[in-house]
């Protein structure tokens, strides 16, 4: 049955925004690997961890109401086939009336530590891959595999989407989320004897880090699906108005998803709109991460703020025509 589950994609992208200040980092730099460079993603310090952080077409009659390589079977018994739309592993039509039981699938996340998991964070640090599973039915594997300080690049360095490719069978599903170390201009680390920058260029080099994501997924037969980065905190006093110095690269992650014709999940743009509607004291005391000393961290989230993305990229399933929308609770 996985092999009924398919295609997807994406875009996005942002630059670095260092109007959340020194409060960016803090929690984020005890992350993950060293990081040296003066200015971190929010302009604060980032020695220790750096910054951070289907579609378908007509079909005949099938008896499996999902979606095949972007062709949406028809309803169990059923003649109509799905409407035609991009291939984003949705599924198909319901023709006749009845749909097949869908089957178990496992989304693995490859990001940063705005989406990794925290386990027993004494002050309640999450990121939204932790709670993405209590979105959707037990047929539906997490496999959180985000880690704080990393960038497109370094991830795969590391051998970390490596590790993934070895893990992913058919019709699961690789939501990718980066840009929030990748706009760090000043933050590098080191890998085989060299200095790396974590910049990536939102318009170059971190499109063709994301493509060997999407490449490697789609090589496997699973569904990549690309995840803009939250912005963060940048916004002053009771103000509603919050800056996006991640618009460049979310920007970049919608163009790519677009070109490639890839599913893409624009968390960037909806916790934007939330953060407006909230305003930036509730965004700083029930959203963003809040130190032991009582300060804000401006680019990490406590938990409250973690559950909420996670199901803004529930939603975002559904917005991109996504099979595995059909598994929410």
């Amino acid at each position: 049955m996985r092999a009924l589950l398919s295609a997807v994609l994406v875009a996005a992208c942002s630059a670095d925004d260092g109007a959340a200040g020194a409060a960016g980092h803090g929690a984020g730099a005890a992350e993950g690997g060293s990081v040296t460079g003066a200015g971190g993603d929010t302009g604060g310090s980032v020695t220790g961890a750096g910054g951070d952080t289907g579609a378908s077409v007509t079909g005949t009659g099938g008896d499996t109401g999902a979606s095949v390589t972007g062709t949406g079977g028809a309803g169990e018994g059923g003649a109509g086939g799905g409407a035609a739309g991009g291939p984003t592993g949705a599924a198909g039509g319901s023709g006749g009336g009845g749909s097949a039981e869908l089957p178990d699938v496992a989304v693995y996340i490859a990001g940063d530590s705005t989406v990794q998991t925290y386990v027993n964070s004494p002050i309640h640090q999450a990121g939204w891959g932790q709670f993405l599973g209590e979105f959707f039915d037990a047929r539906v594997r997490i496999e959180n595999r985000a880690i704080g300080g990393r960038t497109a690049r370094r991830f795969i360095d590391e051998d970390r989407l490596a590790d993934i490719l070895d893990d992913i069978q058919s019709g699961d599903y690789l939501l990718v989320q980066f840009g929030t170390n990748d706009s760090n201009r000043n933050a590098t680390y080191e890998h085989d004897g060299a200095t790396i920058p974590y910049y990536l260029d939102p318009a170059t080099d971190f499109k063709s880090y994301l493509t060997e994501y999407i490449e490697g997924a789609q090589a496997h037969d699973a569904i990549p699906v690309l995840v803009t980065p939250p912005p963060r905190r940048s916004c002053t006093g009771d103000s509603h108005e919050f800056g996006n110095g991640l618009a460049a690269h979310s920007q970049a992650m919608r163009e790519l998803g677009g070109d490639l014709d890839v599913a893409v999940i624009d968390l960037n743009e909806m916790t934007l709109a939330h953060l407006r509607s909230i305003g930036c004291v509730a965004a700083g005391e029930d959203f963003f991460l809040v130190r032991a000393d009582g300060s804000v961290d401006g680019t990490h989230f406590q938990e409250t703020g973690a559950r909420v993305m996670a199901g803004f990229v529930a939603d975002g399933t559904a917005d991109a025509g996504l099979l595995l929308a059909q598994y929410r609770k």
